[in-house]
């Protein structure tokens, strides 16, 4: 079918081409136009503004009791002159089989060219995976569209995934429709979040959902509370311990004494190798390097060693992190009550295990025989407030204890097949380079100009179109760009299955309701406050 026309080309420039149409498009629609050369292609095009072709006189517009296209009939004007645009459209291209990307045919079209709407023929390979594919996430639609968007779960998965937005904008909520992508049949993921809020628990109600199962495959979610999170003292390493005990206040002869005594007690294993250790030994063997003239020193590290029986640090308790990230399982680690510098040791401590887990499953060194380290899949991990794992510059006057290994993950893990998802509403406080290790971003509303900034600067498919439309974006809209789609597009996020815990509370609703209830403020009214001298 013969698509209608929607206007004719005006002229065109270095920035794209202008076309007089009497629709009243928005920006980021997507319309076409087809080449006249011998192999005739549909080239794909994006609506960058619009402004209309003819102004009323001003004089038109004095009296908001009439209607100025009457004015302007009764003075002799025609009323269809003020009923054109002249809109700016941008050439994306066309879509190339063989490449499997758009190709920008490096001219705009000729002045008298027809453009037309795109409608899903020609909107289709915006997509890199069709919906219900296996290796689909289908989040939603295109803005004004019930076209679908779905993106690449190997492309996302594989080249890492920012959610950026500011609070209230939908970012909880878009974690939440990736993470039921990822646990369909389609894609079976092992997911693990690091839940700062405690908010990605109410995702519990996947599991037994009807949806989400398909014959045998029915999948888990476990989610594990602060006080189950346990990490074994062998796996940390010196400085990490340092960080622990020391307050501020440990001298370098302590420190120094302290790292002796850590790097003796690792020695300690077979054939040079290195081997775990209690906290009972730590503290023997600090006891064992007293000699008269150190005891001051020996006490304070002993002293300050009380710090590791907080319930996080244990002997021989180990995270398990073969069994957080099985297949068709999403495990949500609720860090909620911890403080950012725990939090951020906890990150460190697990993603080092899953980043050795894959890298030394792939050369074969763990094995079916190791099964406790055995992980023969890629796995992907989603950092919720990454900006406190992976802080712009330092953190507290030194970098945070999880940076490097995120860093590390960000740039090698594509070989290894670990993926992050860096979700924050600060992007401005996010790592930098971290942030341009992403290669699919979603980024939903930011209206903080140093954040645009940041945006702008770190993600390399964002353009200055892109960041000035963030301000503007609609609760539950996304722009998504990068590698899991095949050009940048302004998507509407679709329905969460489940329930959402993000939303903002309507605390003057909660407060009448409580009021109603007789349980705020009873008797008299009046309330003793113990800060002031007044009694009932």
């Amino acid at each position: 079918m013969t698509p209608t026309p929607l206007g004719i080309v005006l002229r065109h420039d270095k920035t794209g081409f202008t076309f007089i149409t009497r629709e009243h498009l928005k920006t980021w629609e997507f319309v076409h136009y087809q080449t006249d050369s011998q192999h005739s292609q549909q080239i794909l095009c994006r609506v960058a503004e619009t402004e209309p072709l003819t102004e009323y006189p001003v004089e038109f517009l004095l009296d908001t009791g009439i209607n100025p296209a009457d004015v302007a009939e009764f003075c002799g004007f025609d009323p269809d002159e003020f009923k054109y645009f002249m809109t700016k459209g941008v050439v994306i291209g066309y879509f190339d089989e063989s490449l499997g990307e758009f190709i920008n045919p490096r001219m705009n079209p000729a002045a008298g060219t027809v453009i037309h709407r795109s409608a899903a023929e020609q909107l289709r390979e915006i997509n890199k995976a069709q919906s219900g594919e296996i290796g689909s996430a289908t989040i939603g639609e295109i803005a004004g569209t019930d076209f679908e968007v779905v993106l690449s779960v190997k492309d996302v998965v594989s080249q890492h995934l920012s959610v950026i937005a500011a609070t209230g904008a939908g970012k909880s909520y878009t974690v939440g429709v990736i993470v039921e992508e990822l646990l369909m049949p389609r894609n079976r993921a092992p997911v693990l979040i690091f839940d700062p809020h405690g908010e990605y628990t109410v995702l519990d109600a996947i599991a037994n959902d009807s949806r989400f199962w398909d014959g045998d495959y029915k999948p888990k979610v476990r989610i594990v509370k602060p006080d189950k999170i346990k990490i074994r003292v062998g796996d940390l390493e010196t400085s990490d311990l340092i960080s622990i005990i020391d307050d501020g206040t440990m001298s370098d002869k302590m420190k120094t004494l302290f790292g002796s005594a850590c790097r003796t007690l690792r020695r300690d294993g077979s054939r040079g190798g290195t081997r775990q250790f209690t906290r009972s030994e730590l503290r023997n063997t600090v006891e064992e390097m007293r000699d008269g003239n150190n005891d001051s020193s020996i006490e304070g590290i002993l002293w300050r060693l009380r710090k590791l029986d907080n319930g996080i640090f244990h002997d021989h308790e180990d995270v398990p992190i073969v069994d957080y990230l099985r297949i068709g399982q999403l495990t949500v680690m609720d860090v909620s009550g911890i403080s950012t510098g725990f939090q951020q040791m906890i990150a460190q401590v697990i993603l080092r295990k899953i980043f050795d887990a894959r890298q030394k499953t792939e050369n074969g060194t763990y094995t079916r025989d190791t099964p406790d380290k055995y992980l023969p899949y890629p796995v992907f991990v989603i950092l919720e407030e990454a900006h406190r794992f992976a802080p712009q510059g330092a953190d507290g006057g030194g970098v945070a204890k999880s940076k490097p290994i995120i860093k590390t993950i960000l740039s090698e893990g594509r070989k290894f097949g670990v993926g992050i998802c860096m979700v924050s509403q600060r992007p401005s406080k996010l790592d930098s380079d971290s942030l341009s290790q992403c290669m699919t971003q979603i980024t939903m509303r930011i209206i903080n100009p140093a954040d645009q900034e940041q945006i702008g600067r770190s993600i390399e498919s964002v353009s200055r179109d892109i960041v000035s439309e963030l301000p503007a974006l609609a609760k539950g809209h996304a722009i998504v760009s990068g590698v899991g789609i095949n050009t940048p597009t302004i998507v509407r996020i679709r329905q969460r299955y489940g329930r959402d815990r993000g939303a903002s509370k309507d605390a003057p609703s909660i407060w009448v309701r409580e009021s109603r209830t007789g349980r705020a403020g009873q008797g008299s009214g009046i309330i003793p406050d113990p800060e002031l001298d007044i009694g009932v």
